[in-house]
Parts: structure tokens; C-alpha cells; sequence
């Protein structure tokens, strides 16, 4: 298997991934995993009879993709070129986000209210580190050694410095789902809702200081966001609405809103023009053209889709 211009996909409806090799004409292969965990090197677990909910996925930019299964509480190690499973290894509960640097997993636990840490090539669990409640996002500050944590239910971030691993809690106006690094600034996407007011907001915090720059509050709860490199075009999704709205956050305009339908979930960037958008509730992966403002193509995946890694 090349590892250039593919997407894959997390179904956690049907415990499958979906590789998508747009290289060869959108060629697609599932890879069931209950079927795949048999050839497995760890008998420690086993999955007949129960869902495992593939979520989020990583890789270490050489030949291993991992992946959280929210209900069986565990990460998969793939061999990518083989599409084969090698190795399972058990985090807490609800494993969601998943991030690799310098050799290591960072997998938030969001019903431990923890991060596991996993040494990546021996694949055993170096350690737990108690966070916030209900952590849901990692971003990590690769030229400062630090790790950010959303944590969704709990009004704050907790910074976690990787040399020292001593943990710093920033606290919040609001519940943060998403976070994006891009230079010396965070882009923090918080939820506003009190039973009252269904509102979002996306603020942007100064790295070094950890002070608020800038805020943008909007009507509707927003659960995910991705920003163009250098640039101040940020895309959002809404569950609710189901539609793709497009910011300027410099400006502070709305440059445009785009009715998906369904329930828009995961988003990712092939680096070009086309973001890739999975859609819970139709069972598809929405290929929409950043620079036309259209939707390109849906692609029917599995059941549930999540998680979102592209492959340049």
C-alpha cells in the first residue's frame, strides 16, 4: 500500500475502517476489525460480541496507524502497508482524541478524566495523567514541548509541559470541544449553553502569556474546526443545522455557510483545496473544494464515520 493521497476513515457504527486511495481513482477498502484482531500479537482482549467503536486516528509518519475504540477502551496498533492489526493495548474510558510526537501516543481519556501516555514502539502505557473533566482535544506545541487539553466539562484548559510534566490549568469563560496552534496563537472553539443560550464562540489566546487576544460569539453549537495554515480562514460544522460555515476571524466575517445536511462531524485537509468532512448520520465522506465553495463528492463509508486522517 502507497502512503500517498489516501483518506481513512473510523466507522464507529460498524467497527471498520474505510481506505479511500484517490491516487487510483477514488478506489475504496474496508478493513473490519473484529475480523482483522484475530492475527493480533496480544490476546488480552477480545472483541467478540461487543462493539469497539473506532473514533480518532493517528500514524507515525512511517508505516503504523493507531487507533481509539471509544467502547472497548483500547488503541489499535495497524501495520498500514499490510492493513493488519499487530498489537491492542488498554487506556481509560472513552478514548477519543488521539496525537503523536516524538515517539509517543497522547490519548485523551474522557470519561477517566485523563491522559494516557504509550511509548509508540514498544506499545506499552508509560503512564496516566489526571486532567479536566471530560477531555476531548490535544493539540501539542511541537517547538515548546507542551501538550493542550480541552476539557469539555470543565471550563479550562490544562497545559502539560512534556519535559517536566508539570500541568498548568487555564481557566475559561466556557466549555472548549476544539483547539488549533498555528504560531504563537490558539484558536479555542466553546460551546455557550445554559439551558438559555445556544451560542459558540471562537476566541484566540496568545501561546506565551495564555492571555485572550480577540473573541467571536455566534448563534448555534458548533463541535468542530479546522484552520487553513497561514491564513485566517477558519471552516466550523454544526450537528444541529448540519451546515459548513467559513470565518475570517481577522475580519470577523462570515464569509459563507454551505448546507451539508445530515450530521457533519470529523474535518480534514489534503493541504491543497479539498477538506474532508465525515457525515454521522448519512454514512458519508464529504469532499468539498475550498477555493469553489462547493461540494465535490459524497462517498459512501461505513456506519457512524469519525475520525478523519488524510495521507499526503
Amino acid at each position: 500500500m502507497q502512503l500517498r493521497e489516501k483518506v481513512i476513515v473510523a466507522n464507529t457504527g460498524d467497527d471498520t475502517l474505510t481506505f479511500i486511495d484517490f491516487k487510483d481513482g477514488n478506489k475504496i477498502d474496508t478493513l473490519d476489525l473484529k475480523d482483522s484482531i484475530n492475527s493480533s500479537n496480544r490476546q488480552t482482549i477480545r472483541f467478540h460480541g461487543f462493539p469497539i467503536g473506532p473514533y480518532d486516528l493517528e500514524y507515525n509518519r512511517k508505516d503504523c496507524l493507531y487507533c481509539t475504540n471509544v467502547y472497548d477502551n483500547s488503541v489499535l496498533k495497524i501495520d498500514l502497508k499490510h492493513k493488519k492489526i499487530v498489537d491492542i493495548i488498554s487506556v481509560g474510558k472513552y478514548p477519543t482524541c488521539i496525537k503523536y510526537f516524538q515517539n509517543k501516543l497522547y490519548i485523551t481519556n474522557s470519561d477517566s478524566n485523563s491522559i494516557s501516555i504509550v511509548d509508540a514502539d514498544e506499545f506499552s502505557l508509560i503512564e496516566n495523567i489526571p486532567v479536566g473533566e471530560k477531555p476531548i482535544d490535544i493539540e501539542i506545541d511541537e517547538n515548546n514541548f507542551k501538550m493542550y487539553v480541552a476539557n469539555s466539562n470543565g471550563y479550562s484548559i490544562d497545559m502539560i509541559d512534556l519535559k517536566g510534566k508539570t500541568i498548568e490549568t487555564i481557566k475559561l469563560d466556557n466549555n472548549p470541544v476544539k483547539m488549533v496552534i498555528d504560531r504563537d496563537q490558539m484558536f479555542i472553539l466553546a460551546n455557550i449553553n445554559n439551558s438559555i443560550i445556544n451560542n459558540s464562540n471562537i476566541s484566540i489566546m496568545d501561546i506565551k502569556t495564555h492571555k485572550k487576544k480577540d473573541s467571536r460569539v455566534f448563534k448555534g453549537i458548533f463541535n468542530n474546526m479546522f484552520k487553513i495554515n497561514s491564513s485566517e480562514i477558519i471552516f466550523i460544522t454544526s450537528m444541529d443545522n448540519g451546515y459548513l460555515y467559513r470565518m475570517d476571524l481577522e475580519k470577523k466575517d462570515l464569509l459563507s455557510k454551505t448546507y451539508l445536511a445530515g450530521m457533519p462531524n470529523k474535518l480534514g485537509w489534503n493541504g491543497d483545496n479539498i477538506l474532508f468532512i465525515s457525515n454521522l448520520s448519512t454514512n458519508k465522506l464529504i469532499l468539498f473544494n475550498i477555493n469553489t465553495n462547493k461540494i465535490i463528492e459524497n462517498i459512501e463509508v461505513g456506519k457512524e464515520p469519525s475520525g478523519i486522517l488524510t495521507l499526503n
